[in-house]
């Protein structure tokens, strides 16, 4: 369930400890957005796609019109989800596949976000309440090239009832309520939408309709550091190198931290001889990377499988001061002390991390992992 935000990035190992200073930077945003490096020409809004996002055609709409027709909407919805459940409308994830709410359904297939205008648009047409909510995944690095930094932003339908709150998840399995997230309102998914769909047209190739799609998620969410980040990549990748600068540094005024857009910027001064600015956005990557818990425990994990259990223990101390949140934290704490003999240490930290997980598929995997543990040790 990977939105598209940016191109991979590669970060730098050696650390550095001075914090980077204040990032401000003066952006022509009419130029990057006029699209001229692209067309020749300036782009007009009228050009600019203007999909129905979240329209159902007449064979859906029929559809739903069998689902407990007569009963409180939030029944429906029951019975719509129960039909997901028992195979009656398939749906399988395909991460390259951002698709509007009718092509979705037909098509069968499509990423979170496919999935997610699929589901907000069905619910409201059964009279439920339904928003798009934007789920803060940690940031992952791939365990098989520690130096590549995967960005997820993922997002899923809540809709909240008389009893409660129900979220609608494409992978309700991985989907973790102690992961920060937010109510969108329909404009911000949108602008994700048309983000997306720009990337993956940029991949295919398709430059001028992957600008189009880019400069509409702008239009409609312009504050947002990440489709900038993603125009910049875009330019990058068509080599429109002065159009990439600018974007990248409109997104970091719009987030100082943005990893994408300060790696991508370093990237690209390295690329054409601007060594004193490429090391100086490989300062702020490594400054923001190495205050990342993320990312500390990730090198922890990576210290535990190496057997550096005294390393993999002080690393997930750090990460706990900075983030005490996560179960992950702790789980791999008490795997390390256990690992260490410190027993009693072990438990304390097995029991907090049971305390934070209120996923059932995540509570069962630890404890197999824990019942494997123990019997190995017998």
């Amino acid at each position: 369930m990977k939105l598209l935000f940016g191109l991979t990035l590669v970060l730098l190992v050696t650390g550095c400890s001075q914090s980077p200073s204040r990032h401000v930077e003066i952006v022509d945003s009419d130029f990057v957005l006029s699209g001229k490096a692209v067309f020749g020409r300036a782009v007009e809004n009228l050009e600019l796609p203007n999909e129905e996002l979240l329209d159902l055609d007449s064979n859906i709409e029929s559809y739903l019109n069998t689902i407990s027709p007569g009963l409180a909407p939030d029944t429906r919805l029951k019975g719509l989800l129960s039909a997901f459940r028992q195979g009656d409308i398939q749906f399988e994830y395909d991460a390259n596949s951002t698709f509007p709410a009718s092509e979705a359904y037909h098509r069968k297939r499509g990423n979170c976000l496919a999935f997610t205008l699929m589901m907000v648009a069905m619910a409201r047409q059964l009279g439920a309440q339904a928003y798009f909510n934007e789920v803060d995944v940690p940031p992952i690095w791939a365990q098989e090239e520690d130096e590549i930094f995967v960005v997820y932003r993922h997002v899923n339908m809540v809709s909240e009832y008389a009893r409660g709150r129900r979220v609608v998840d494409l992978n309700l399995a991985a989907y973790d309520p102690i992961y920060k997230q937010q109510k969108l309102e329909d404009r911000v998914a949108f602008a994700l939408y048309y983000s997306n769909r720009g990337v993956e047209l940029m991949r295919e190739g398709e430059e001028r309709q992957a600008f189009l799609y880019l400069r509409k998620a702008i239009q409609l969410h312009p504050d947002r550091a990440d489709l900038w980040s993603n125009l910049g990549a875009f330019y990058s990748h068509f080599n429109h190198l002065d159009e990439a600068e600018q974007s990248y540094l409109q997104a970091l005024n719009l987030q100082e931290g943005n990893p994408v857009a300060n790696s991508n910027l370093e990237r690209l001064y390295r690329s054409t001889g601007r060594e004193v600015l490429a090391d100086g956005y490989a300062d702020r990557v490594r400054y923001h990377r190495e205050r990342n818990p993320y990312y500390i425990y990730y090198r922890a994990r990576e210290a535990y499988e190496n057997g550096k259990f005294k390393l993999a223990e002080k690393r997930l101390r750090r990460a706990l001061r900075a983030d005490s949140s996560d179960h992950r934290f702790h789980f791999l704490l008490g795997l390390t002390r256990y690992q260490l003999g410190d027993v009693a240490s072990s438990k304390e930290s097995f029991s907090e991390a049971f305390s934070l997980v209120s996923n059932l598929a995540v509570k069962n995997r630890y404890m197999n992992k824990l019942e494997f543990l123990m019997g190995a040790g017998e």
